[in-house]
């Protein structure tokens, strides 16, 4: 990994599946011109490095809740995870789940941080939970002993 890129990093959530960097490069470029230092494109969110503040809320307002592939992007600017977390997978979660009722039954367990269910084929779900504790004794509550 490089040196950490100048300027201010934008969160870009809900990226779909088959958005390509260059497109939201342009997308950016397009809001506003001649800024982009970074795109890192992972699956489902982006990280865009601009040049200043400025800039960046610029490109926040013109672009949150954009339409890109038939989705809704969420535009915003990037915060660090809080330390202390772990973040949690849990599979297999029924369509009709809502992230407020997993959130409810993580919370037994230590503060959730955040709960985010993607939809889609996997059906897969993610908590951070802010006791490193608490993700063991959730997985032994819920999928039971791990196997030795």
């Amino acid at each position: 990994m490089g040196p950490v890129q100048p300027g201010v990093e934008v969160f870009v959530g809900g990226v779909p599946g088959g958005a390509l960097r260059v497109e939201l490069r342009d997308l950016f470029e397009a809001a506003v011109p001649g800024v982009v230092v970074k795109v890192a494109l992972m699956k489902q969110f982006a990280f865009i490095h601009l040049r200043d503040k400025a800039t960046a809320e610029r490109a926040i307002q013109k672009l949150n809740g954009h339409l890109l592939h038939c989705h809704r992007v969420v535009v915003d600017f990037s915060r660090p995870r809080p330390t202390h977390t772990v973040k949690t997978f849990v599979g297999n979660v029924s369509a009709a789940c809502t992230s407020g009722e997993l959130r409810v039954l993580f919370q037994e367990f230590g503060p959730v941080i955040e709960c985010h269910i993607v939809k889609g084929p996997s059906k897969s779900q993610f908590t951070s939970n802010q006791n490193p504790l608490g993700s063991s004794r959730t997985e032994k509550k819920y999928l039971g002993p791990s196997p030795e």
